[in-house]
């Protein structure tokens, strides 16, 4: 039964570089996966629909105090590729985490 493995990367550099660790390893370019989970919806941290400030003004439009700067400056995206892997086994399953595993520390 085909299982995955997965992990998230906050570049499209980071995952690219675990897919070729992991084609070299022996692994098929079809068993392994590099997607970008980008979304309108927007960024996964940050407080970019009501801003990070502890603005106190009437709020009668965006930036009416001025901070809009310091309300936003805090918005980042992270985590945003990622990368599948299709495994038949458990040693498999065991190998391609051994591989990825060696791929983000030498990343670190």
């Amino acid at each position: 039964m085909t299982d995955f493995v997965l992990r998230m990367y906050d570049t499209l550099e980071h995952a690219e570089v675990a897919r070729t660790a992991l084609l070299a390893a022996g692994y098929g370019a079809d068993q392994v996966q590099v997607e970008a989970m980008n979304s309108e919806a927007g960024p996964v941290a940050g407080s970019f629909a009501v801003g990070n400030s502890s603005d106190h003004s009437d709020h009668s439009g965006i930036g009416d105090s001025g901070d809009y700067d310091e309300n936003f400056k805090d918005v980042r995206q992270g985590a945003i590729i990622k990368l599948t892997v299709a495994v038949e086994s458990d040693t498999a399953h065991a190998q391609v985490s051994d591989v990825l595993d060696r791929v983000e520390v030498s990343q670190s």
